[in-house]
């Protein structure tokens, strides 16, 4: 196969480990990295972004630097000090910028322990603090604060906030920003290095499509419309900020803007407006199977694995299915780089149109309306689907068939799908109801997934976001209500996978994950190894699993070099319910906080197994809060299994989970732990309270090298 690579090395394990998740950046100067000094913000505009500290990456160079970021961890910028706030590592994540406004994120520095905020600074004028900045544009943080002042024991870890986004610039205009911490007295830091930062030119190329012939009415499909704006706008540009494809909300056009699948270009932005939807089809048609693509190199079922486009799209024409059925798998394409410098944006919704939607909505913590689909399947997508219903039923599989159950598993449509793309940003929008998944990354570089709302619950396999076998994601402030995993890491499955680009380099924080089969999710397909993942600053509530890592032995790769650190769960997988301003609350489905699993079923899937079987480790789990309010419902606190060796048809060897570290984790109310097969891993610091009637909370059987330091209750 193509685009192999060896696995991230040094600098991506100190990065990991120490400072967060480090870009492995592509040629363009979109590669700003999440865990080094890289600072060029995209492509598109050239250099946008400098700083006395950084190189940009548009040379081709790769972002990842072992000598500076042990540099930047030696060195310590704690308050208490004075130190000069250098290792902040100020910078603009990929396309996270326009005309008017941009975006900043820093790692927090090597010892943030006295920290409790951070100050933005322009021009040597202060802007303000992180935390109310996030209070006036995240859509988490309203959810975040709430969680917070429902724990009036102050048991959860708090979370630190570091993303500020600036509004109100002048078009193509240069700005120095530094940032300092701040202790919870309020003293200050020394400022980070600057960084500089040019706005994109204001757009002069917009694509209303209204004065094109679109009709918001909500009938009219207005897919050829749609479709010749974003071939015309692409057409004539040079960066994501040469054109716009703008979906207006004004009362002549209407509102609510009916397209079937369409398919985006390089360097261009789609702009949503506020109180526009951009809603999908419900008639299959306008999902030309032709047009769709197939995920992995290998068959998912054994009637037809062609997968129909999604409502947005980036897909290489030249890898589309055609019209054949498992033939030569013409409808993969692992090429990267197709596509470049993409921003999908506004203040708007996506509505994929997908399923039915319950007759009652949630009023969920905060009192808001929360939007609640019917719980689909493959036997109900008859009465309850709506382009799902369209899509199967073309099919023409009879519905309980080993075909239809096959169709169902890829014959529905995602809400988007952007494959081999290098700098892409989606952000600020409403992303609710698809047929199938959510957003989905597929053999792309520097992506960001930021300031959006995810509304996908109950349905069947809606996942919020996934990322698979892709390189450098910035994920931070997402509210996301979800139907499957709420954010989830994807690399293929079996010998196919290995040698393969793994699905590398993320760096997750600030989100609030509510609902969802888990929260932060590595699996289940691992073949080309998920890796350098920094999850951090995060908040989970009612998801039916915290970290999650799922995979089978014969899928093989696994996940490795992953911190999980300073994230607050609570009520997460139990079917506990909890009280909040007077409103109940409650979780559908007993799973575990933390969860390493090699008993996930592989589906219908159709692969050579892997050379080895699949494993979970060097997992850094720290300062992190569980409270999963009563031991009346839920699974074990901590789930660890491995693979016994007993599968001749396999041939591989007892496969162990392996130095997995839990570090200052405080859990209160949850069932006692089921570990298994768990070798050479440390519990330092850890204290759990309430675990029910067992004698322990300490159920570990079948492992080694395990040690134990400062830990309440003692272990037996």
């Amino acid at each position: 196969m193509k685009n192999k690579g060896m696995p991230a090395g040094a600098a991506a394990l100190i990065c990991a480990l120490v400072l967060g998740a480090c870009g492995g950046g592509g040629s363009d100067a979109g590669g700003s990295s999440a865990g080094t000094n890289s600072s060029a913000a995209g492509a598109s505009s050239g250099a946008a972004v400098s700083s006395t500290s950084s190189s940009a990456v548009a040379s081709g160079a790769s972002s990842q630097s072992a000598s500076s970021a042990a540099s930047v961890a030696a060195s310590s910028a704690a308050v208490s000090s004075g130190a000069s706030g250098e290792n902040l590592s100020l910078q603009v994540p990929p396309l996270a910028y326009d005309d008017s406004s941009l975006t900043l994120v820093w790692k927090k520095p090597a010892d943030y322990s006295a920290l409790a905020d951070f100050n933005v600074y322009m021009n040597g004028s202060k802007l303000g603090s992180a935390a109310a900045n996030n209070t006036l544009n995240s859509p988490a943080k309203p959810y975040i604060d709430q969680f917070y002042a429902a724990d009036t024991a102050g048991f959860h870890v708090k979370v630190l906030f570091h993303n500020f986004k600036v509004t109100g610039l002048a078009p193509d205009t240069a700005y120095t920003f530094t940032v300092r911490a701040v202790d919870a007295a309020g003293k200050e830091s020394a400022d980070s290095q600057p960084l500089t930062v040019r706005t994109a030119p204001a757009y002069t190329r917009i694509y209303d499509v209204s004065k094109l012939g679109a009709m918001g009415d909500g009938t009219t499909l207005n897919t050829s419309v749609i479709q010749d704006a974003i071939d015309t706008c692409a057409a004539g540009s040079s960066s994501a900020y040469g054109c716009k494809v703008l979906i207006p909300a004004d009362a002549a056009s209407g509102k609510v803007f009916l397209t079937g699948a369409l398919f985006l270009k390089s360097n261009m932005t789609l702009e949503i407006a506020e109180g526009a939807t951009l809603k999908g089809s419900a008639d299959s048609v306008d999902y030309p199977l032709a047009k769709g693509y197939q995920l992995y190199s290998y068959f998912t079922n054994s009637t037809d694995d062609r997968r129909p486009p999604s409502l947005l799209n980036a897909l290489s024409p030249a890898h589309m299915n055609g019209t054949a059925a498992l033939v030569d798998h013409n409808g993969y394409d692992e090429t990267r780089g197709v596509f470049q410098n993409i921003r999908i944006t506004g203040k708007g919704t996506l509505d994929g149109n997908g399923w039915t939607r319950s007759a009652t909505d949630t009023t969920d913590e905060l009192g808001n309306g929360l939007a609640n689909f019917a719980g689909g399947s493959a036997s109900k997508v008859a009465s309850l689907g709506i382009l799902a219903k369209s899509q199967l039923a073309a099919t023409g599989a009879t519905v309980g068939s080993t075909a239809h159950d096959n169709y169902y598993s890829n014959r529905r449509s995602s809400l988007a799908t952007f494959r081999g793309v290098r700098n892409i940003y989606l952000g600020e929008l409403k992303l609710t109801n698809p047929a199938y998944h959510g957003v989905m990354f597929l053999e792309s570089e520097n992506m960001v997934f930021a300031n959006t709302v995810t509304q996908t619950f109950d349905i069947n396999n809606a996942d919020g976001v996934e990322f698979g076998n892709s390189d450098n994601a910035f994920v931070f402030n997402n509210f996301v209500d979800s139907g499957d995993d709420n954010i989830n890491f994807a690399a293929g499955q079996g010998k196919n996978y290995e040698g393969v680009t793994p699905q590398q380099n993320a760096w997750i924080f600030n989100n609030y994950l509510r609902e969802g089969h888990g929260g932060v999710v590595a699996g289940s397909h691992t073949g080309a190894w998920i890796q350098d993942i920094l999850a951090e600053d995060n908040v989970m509530f009612l998801t039916d699993n915290g970290l999650r890592m799922k995979s089978t032995p014969a899928t093989g790769g696994g996940a490795r070099r992953v911190v999980f650190r300073d994230n607050a769960m609570r009520n997460v997988g139990t079917k506990n319910s909890v009280t909040i301003s007077g409103r109940t609350l409650s979780n559908n489905t007993n799973g575990n906080p933390f969860i390493f699993t090699l008993a996930y079923s592989a589906g219908s899937n159709v692969f050579d197994k892997a050379s080895a079987s699949a494993q979970f480790r060097d997992i850094t789990i720290r300062n992190v809060t569980v409270d999963n309010v009563s031991t009346s419902s839920g699974g074990a606190m901590i789930k660890v299994d491995g693979y016994d060796g007993t599968d001749a048809t396999l041939g591989y060897a007892e496969t162990f989970q392996e130095n997995i570290l839990f570090d200052t984790v405080k859990i209160t109310n949850a069932l006692p732990m089921s570990i298994s097969r768990l070798k050479d891993s440390r519990f330092t610091n850890v204290t759990i309270t309430n675990w029910g009637t067992a004698t322990t909370p300490w159920a570990i059987a079948n492992s080694s090298g395990l040690t134990y330091s400062g830990v309440t209750p003692a272990v037996p």
